[in-house]
């Protein structure tokens, strides 16, 4: 498994990209395999609350298999969706439409106050699936792609991530986190995630229809990088 993780890392570090300026202006359009945007929040009492309510979390896509290894250590907690313990998307529950599974704050909430907040001033104007993605201490996310074709939009935001911990994309080389960095991902990209710390990752994930002032945010930010040189 190591050697499968090793040789996506080499492969990755060869093709290492990051955003230039100007940013397209169609970003879905493009192929930027990330945007990364920064938050000022109390990350710190976000990850308590995590950590406090560690056994709430649950397996997640325990059955995906490459090159007949599983993931390992990872897991997820919804706070928009189905119900807490449905991870995943509404038709491997079996329901027919995004309506009939009628996506709601979950029962968990109420002890991620602090989360539940900083979600909802992200100000999506519709939100979908919202979960915090756990992995553990030296766990991993073996490559894999989330569909077929350029899936650009979902929000990871990083509520911790220790140092060891790494995600990249085979075409694009490492993603960056670091507590408090939001990036919107291609994931249909190829892509994995390394937890080689002794520290469990903490992830939100956020898909729905953004708010784009986040976007304006990110570009106003990166704008302000270039015109330093």
């Amino acid at each position: 498994m190591n050697k499968i993780l090793q040789e996506f890392i080499n492969e990755a570090n060869s093709n290492q990209w990051e955003p230039s300026w100007p940013v397209p202006t169609n970003l879905w359009g493009s192929d930027w395999p990330w945007l990364p945007v920064e938050f000022d929040a109390n990350f710190n009492g976000m990850l308590k609350e995590c950590i406090n309510n560690d056994h709430l979390f649950v397996g997640h896509r325990q059955l995906d298999k490459h090159l007949s290894y599983n993931h390992e250590g990872w897991a997820a907690l919804t706070l928009h969706g189905i119900a807490a313990d449905k991870t995943e998307h509404w038709p491997q529950y079996g329901f027919k439409s995004k309506e009939e599974a009628n996506y709601k704050w979950t029962d968990v909430c109420d002890k991620f106050p602090t989360c539940v907040a900083f979600l909802k001033s992200l100000n999506f104007k519709n939100l979908d699936r919202v979960r915090i993605m756990k992995l553990s201490a030296g766990g991993y996310i073996m490559p894999h792609v989330d569909g077929p074709g350029r899936i650009f939009g979902p929000l990871n935001i990083a509520i911790n991530n220790p140092k060891g911990c790494d995600f990249y994309f085979r075409d694009w080389g490492k993603v960056p986190f670091r507590q408090g960095i939001g990036n919107f991902l291609d994931i249909g990209n190829e892509h994995i995630v390394w937890n080689n710390s002794k520290e469990d990752r903490y992830h939100f994930i956020v898909h729905g229809e953004i708010d784009y002032e986040l976007i304006a945010r990110a570009v106003s930010k990166l704008r302000q990088k270039y015109e330093r040189y």
